[in-house]
Formats: C-alpha cells, structure tokens, sequence
C-alpha cells in the first residue's frame, strides 16, 4: 500500500464501467485519492499538464477492481491473509467471497465476526465470508444462519461440500429466504462420484466418467452426479422462492437445465471458472495433478457448452474458485493428491481469453467480474465518477504472454506454460495505489 500525494493525469484511457453503462475514452486527474477531472478525451484539458504526473494510457483499460465470488482462505496451506491480499490487489481483485471452508470453520457468528475484523483493508471491506448452511459443513444440522447474517454473512453454503439431503437443503433454502440470503451450492451426488467396493466402502471419484477414465484407470465422477443435485435444488427454489446459486458449473446437461430455470422465473444464478471454459479431460492424460479438480475437468463438448453459457449469459458470473494446495499435497500419487488449484492471480487474463473465441463485448466479459457478483451479493461498487474516492484497476487487454508458476504467490496451477492476454498494471484502492507497474510512484 502506498500513498501518493502528487496528482496524477491518466490520458487517453478507455474507461469500462459495466456499473454505469460507461464505455469511453476519457482523461482522468487523482488529487489526494479523489477523481478530480473525468472527461471525454476529445476535450481540451482545462489545466496544466505539467502540474501532474501524466501518462499516456491508450492502449489500456480502466475498470472497477473485480470482485472475485468464491474464493478458499485456508491458511494451513501455506497462504495467509497477507499473502491472499497481496495477490489480489496485484491481480486487480479488490473483493473476494470467502467460502467457510477453512481452519476453523466459518459455521457460527463468531468466526464470521473474527474473520471480517482481522481482513478489513485499506479502510475498506475486502473480505466478505460465507456463513455455513450447516454445521461443520456436515449437511446434518442447520447452523445458526439468522445470527450469521447478523454480523455479515453474504450468503450460506457448504462448499466444496454438496448438501446431499433434501429435507435439510430445503430447510436451509427456508430460512435463508426469510433472511434475504442467497444459498450456493457446488452440486455433486455423493452416492454417484465414486464406487463402492466389494467391502463396501466407498472409493472417490477422481476425474470425468468416460472414456479417458477408463482408459486411464481411474474412478470417473458422471456428469449426472452433478445436475441430478441441481435439478433437485429448482424444485426446492421454486417452492421456497430462495435465490439459488449453482457454483461451479461444468456439464452441457446442467447449463441446458439452468437456462429451462431462468426461462421459467425461478430465481437462479450461476458461475464457473476458467478450468472448465478452457481445459478439457484430455488434460489427465499425463496423470499430471495440477489438473485434479472438483468438479473435474470434463470432456470437450462440455468445455465449449460451458463457454457458449457465458457468451450468451446463462451463466452469470466468473470466479477464480481460488483453492491453493501445498505442493505436499499435489506431489503423490494422482489418487491420493489433493483436488484444488490456485486462481485468482489468473483469473483476469483468463476471462480476458475469451474475447479471442467470440464477438462477444469485453463490457459484457467484465460485468461476469465487477458488476455481477456485486449484484447478485447486493455488495455496492464504488463509482468511478468527479468527486469520488478512487477505486479502480487498469490493465493492458492485449498484452501476451505465458503464466508462470513460479512468479505467482499461491500456487498450483493447471494454466503454467498457458499462453493469455491482458494483464493489469495498476490497482487504486480507496484513493491510495496498493499496487503499481505504471511508475506512477
């Protein structure tokens, strides 16, 4: 976090406010943190240049930092608060939905109430938690949901783990309307992802169910095992008018079933991640286990339904389902390695990839990033506007180049070697620069 007291003067910047419908090239002045000028470019600047540190921004993007939707905080794997921050900030994540799962559980007020008192940044809410539906995320016992929402839980859910139980999901989809809650879910059929051996115990799945998991050996999930749950959980919704969110969506099946939803007025909202628009089974070929997931990568026609979701906005949002793993756990044998990667710092250029594959906006591309989760979680963005604090990223959209592993913070992950573009430059928060490749320090 630095401060910066000289007025800076960013020139010729196409600003993407999907908040405000704002696609222009404009000038842009910060004095002491505040948005001081915001005009159209084409404008004679009313003031001396050299009154500023100016730059001259033209092929770069100036947008509201993204709000990252689900994200794991674990930091018995070697990640931390500090280091999940620093992350962020370099990557243009200024918000980030934290999933209960972590040591201890946030399934009860008080750590709800701890976590958000130990991450505030930069005076401002940087981490909002989920609460957990049920206690110990065991899918038995409705946790204390009202109490939760009292001190700030955005939402319920038990993720990564899927509340197998109808009575208890409907329960909890209950009190989570009263509430005004949203419920997400990570939909998987517990009793369909594996295999039960002839001494009846159960053996997990490890990837797709089909050809290649057969081929390869190994225990296949079925893409059923995963609208089956969501298909349940519409009936559910429909009966207790709960806002019903599907995490992680990665089968041709549940998209078709979502879009029926929407079609038909039950409040529904979904995600994915860049796992599942970009990568396919194929992947595992190698056993390599950066790509062990969960959901699993699935098969190609999967792949590219799940992309054409997100052109056509059956799916609402995309999130880094940042799950960082030690290497400890990621260096055994495939069926025994832990399912989870690290995504946030990738997360940006990522989506970005997707303006390669369609005509589609980047407007629209952002809004899955900034306005969307924002919407859905009624968490209000900063406006990027005269008179306001400033709060924004800048990043170059067509900048190439190939992830490293090695220069993320949190690791692993299934994209080393990938080539993308886009990649962001500058992170204001709050009116101060938390993070800078501009030189404007």
């Amino acid at each position: 976090m630095h401060k910066n007291n000289n007025p800076i003067l960013l020139k010729n910047i196409r600003v993407i406010d999907a908040c405000q419908n704002l696609d222009q090239k404009m000038n842009i002045t910060v004095n002491n943190g505040i948005i001081s000028y915001f005009e159209n470019s084409k404008k004679n600047i009313p003031f001396n240049e050299k009154d500023f540190k100016s730059v001259n921004c033209k092929d770069k993007i100036l947008s509201p930092g993204i709000f990252d939707l689900r994200v794991y905080l674990n930091e018995t794997n070697n990640e931390n608060v500090s280091i999940l921050k620093n992350a962020a900030v370099k990557s243009g994540v200024f918000k980030m939905g934290i999933l209960p799962f972590q040591k201890p559980l946030l399934d009860n007020p008080i750590m709800i109430e701890h976590l958000i008192e130990k991450t505030n940044f930069n005076n401002d809410k940087f981490f909002y938690p989920y609460g957990g539906a049920t206690k110990e995320l065991k899918g038995n016992e409705i946790a204390e949901l009202g109490l939760m929402a009292e001190v700030g839980a955005i939402g319920f859910t038990d993720a990564p783990n899927c509340i197998q139980d109808s009575l208890v999901m409907r329960r909890v989809m209950s009190y989570a309307k009263m509430l005004e809650k949203p419920i997400l879910q990570n939909p998987e059929d517990k009793s369909l992802a594996g295999l039960t051996a002839s001494n009846s115990t159960t053996i997990q799945g490890e990837m797709n169910e089909g050809e290649v998991s057969t081929r390869l050996g190994l225990v296949g999930i079925p893409s059923c095992a995963e609208v089956m749950i969501v298909e349940r959980d519409l009936r559910l919704a429909e009966l207790t008018g709960v806002h019903y969110h599907v995490s992680n969506v990665s089968t041709k099946e549940t998209v078709e079933v979502i879009k029926r939803a929407k079609l038909n007025g039950i409040k529904i909202t979904c995600d994915t991640s860049p796992p599942y628009f970009s990568l396919n089974e194929l992947e595992l070929s190698t056993y390599d286990t950066s790509f062990k997931l969960s959901p699993p990568l699935r098969n190609e026609e999967d792949r590219i339904a799940i992309q054409n979701a997100i052109f056509d906005n059956t799916i609402d949002v995309i999130t880094s389902d940042h799950k960082p793993m030690s290497n400890d756990t990621k260096i055994l044998p495939f069926t025994s390695a832990s399912t989870g990667a690290s995504g946030i710092e990738t997360l940006l250029p990522l989506t970005l990839n997707l303006l390669n594959k369609s005509d589609v906006s980047i407007m629209n591309i952002l809004k899955k990033i900034t306005l969307n989760p924002s919407k859905l979680l009624k968490v209000e963005i900063p406006k990027i506007k005269s008179n306001e604090k400033a709060n924004f990223i800048i990043f170059d959209p067509n900048e190439q180049y190939l992830i490293n592993k090695d220069s993320l913070h949190t690791s692993p992950t299934p994209f080393h070697g990938r080539p993308v573009q886009g990649k962001n430059y500058m992170s204001m928060m709050n009116g101060e620069i938390v993070f800078d490749n501009l030189d404007l320090l």
